[in-house]
């Protein structure tokens, strides 16, 4: 009998302890926050364990996932590196990349034909962000209607209405895809936070935050003391930004030593009259080494206008070239070309590009001081974004202590070699330079 009694009593005990852990289970796991850093470039999804942030697979093992698109004349979607794959193996449809540039300009307000189907580029960023929403509740195996995202201090320069009108548009996205409760966090702001976690004592830091296609800066007092305080806004001393990032710096090298080669610079009318003779419209070279616009550059209608050009071009071969990318609609293998030489020049001084892969027979021979001279003015405006950051925050560049380099451009010489200028006696890191920022959303979600 009392055996029996003992085991009711287990067997009560075990039921109650399940019981409760299945609450408590469903309770912590309910609808957790996410952080989704959004990006031009890639992007990355991340949430609080409880413990520690840590980023979500998007794409197999893979914790980013390249901001692209492809859509398959058979109705597939592909997304990130899949994309990539399916664009450059030759298959039938609509590949697209670089679309968090369109955020707050007059494309969003235009539509553009995907599988026979008109579709506008608020539902084209939808598809995208409600893959990664997926993504994140397939791993956590929970619902989510919570999230925060990243932003950039400044969507669009000097243009507020430009700027609202983007975080809106995001807000919007996010309502339709299912999140309930929304919330934005600066991006170099998110990056700090994740950096604090590393430190040993208080430091006076800017994170030089250089994506895809913005560069955001944040004077910052970080501590590992404060770690656990909800409240930092009188640590953020100051913000600052410029809509330049990497895809501004695959523009300038595409035009300055790409797009020669396929006519830009040349010639066209009756040779016999020269006050006929006129340049070659620039605005289809600037489409083809501007990821979000390269589409427009492939459509009949451009296509007929080259057409017309090569029967006056003073240089026809070049014409031809241009007209062959156009026609098998290789114009974004072709700016990849250029980025991938613009990677290639952060550690070799000079890159031979052949384009052979892409049935041109033509290289491109482009030296580290020609792509750098491409892009000064660009890293001027870069320069002088960090001055009004360190103005604003009222102190000076030996104040700083540490320097929090993070996003794919920061890899770039010139840049590195632009922080130890200004700030000689600041310590630079480079640690996780493509997950910062989504790590820190997550710890923010935490917060809040």
């Amino acid at each position: 009998m009392y055996v029996f009694a003992f085991l009711t009593i287990v067997r009560l005990v075990v039921r109650l302890t399940l019981f409760f852990a299945h609450k408590f289970w469903n309770i912590s796991m309910v609808s957790p926050i996410i952080g989704i850093d959004f990006g031009t470039s890639n992007s990355t999804c991340s949430v609080f364990d409880g413990n520690t942030a840590h980023l979500i697979p998007l794409e197999d093992d893979k914790m980013t996932l390249p901001s692209s698109m492809f859509f398959a004349d058979d109705g597939t979607i592909y997304f990130g590196r899949e994309s990539v794959s399916a664009y450059l193996d030759g298959e039938e449809g609509r590949f697209m990349r670089g679309l968090k540039s369109v955020l707050g300009t007059s494309l969003m307000q235009e539509k553009t034909r995907i599988n026979r189907k008109m579709m506008s580029f608020e539902e084209i960023l939808a598809v995208y962000l409600r893959h990664i929403h997926s993504k994140a509740q397939t791993s956590l195996g929970v619902d989510i209607d919570k999230v925060v995202l990243g932003r950039p201090v400044h969507f669009h320069d000097n243009n507020p209405d430009a700027d609202g009108v983007s975080e809106n548009t995001l807000r919007k996205i996010a309502l339709e895809i299912g999140f309930k409760d929304i919330s934005f966090q600066y991006e170099p702001i998110a990056a700090a936070f994740a950096h604090e976690r590393s430190l040993n004592s208080e430091q006076l830091a800017l994170v030089v935050d250089l994506g895809g296609g913005t560069s955001d800066f944040t004077a910052i007092r970080l501590s590992p003391d404060k770690i656990s305080q909800q409240d930092r806004e009188h640590d953020i001393l100051a913000t600052s930004g410029v809509r330049i990032g990497g895809t501004n710096f695959d523009h300038a090298l595409s035009i300055q030593s790409f797009m020669p080669h396929f006519g830009l610079g040349g010639v066209y009318g009756a040779e016999m009259d020269q006050s006929k003779i006129l340049p070659i419209p620039p605005a289809i070279y600037h489409q083809l080494s501007d990821w979000p616009q390269v589409n427009f550059a492939q459509t009949p209608k451009a296509i007929q206008e080259t057409r017309s050009l090569l029967r006056t071009a003073g240089e026809p071969d070049k014409i031809n070239r241009l007209l062959m990318v156009q026609e098998n609609g290789l114009g974004h293998a072709l700016l990849r070309a250029v980025e991938n030489t613009k990677i290639e020049l952060t550690d070799n001084l000079f890159v031979d590009t052949d384009l052979s892969e892409l049935d041109i027979d033509i290289h491109v021979p482009v030296g580290r001081k020609e792509f750098e001279t491409a892009i000064s003015g660009q890293i001027q405006k870069i320069e002088r974004s960090i001055e009004e950051c360190i103005s604003s925050a009222q102190i000076s560049s030996t104040d700083i202590n540490l320097i929090i380099l993070t996003g794919g451009s920061s890899e770039l010489p010139i840049i590195n070699q632009l922080m130890r200028n200004v700030f000689p006696d600041a310590a630079l890191s480079n640690d996780n330079k493509f997950g910062s920022v989504g790590l820190g959303l997550a710890y923010h979600a935490a917060y809040i």
